[in-house]
């Protein structure tokens, strides 16, 4: 026969704020503060089992497929950068130095990787729909700074 204290174990949590008064009232009921100690057999796992993980199916490998999209173009991007600036060398800014060229692509490699760190917990925090729309104003300001430039 069941003992009146698991009777209460397997009642509903949904009490009312009156009912906890009564529920607490004897003391051998009452919530403990001391953790209690743990027990061995279910803190062990047998050795010969393995630990097992849910397969997300058709939906998951499109979420490895779309980071992988996005992070191939983002790196090939970067890639590309060198190319960029041989033709800037000689072409765009013959009377410049190398080095001085290649602060413009070091900035550029700086920005992309120290933001993309921020990007991240953004994005699982706000959501795509602000990021968005900070990228599109910093991709419309950067095209009308480059209308700005002159060929001097």
């Amino acid at each position: 026969m069941a003992s009146n204290l698991e009777k209460r174990a397997l009642e509903p949590q949904g009490l009312q704020a009156n009912d906890q008064d009564e529920k607490y009232a004897d003391e051998s009921s009452a919530p403990s503060a001391q953790p209690s100690p743990p027990n061995e057999a279910e803190d062990s796992l047998p050795n010969d089992e393995e630990t097992t993980y849910p397969e997300g199916g058709f939906q998951a490998w499109l979420v490895v497929l779309g980071a992988f999209c996005g992070t191939a173009a983002s790196i090939g991007l970067y890639n590309t950068s060198g190319m960029f600036e041989a033709y800037m060398s000689t072409q765009l800014l013959p009377n410049e130095s190398t080095s001085k060229v290649g602060w413009i692509f070091g900035i550029y490699a700086f920005v992309t990787w120290f933001l993309g760190v921020q990007v991240g917990p953004t994005f699982d925090a706000m959501g795509p729909t602000k990021l968005m729309l900070a990228g599109s104003v910093c991709t419309l300001g950067g095209i009308l700074a480059l209308s700005a430039c002159t060929g001097e």
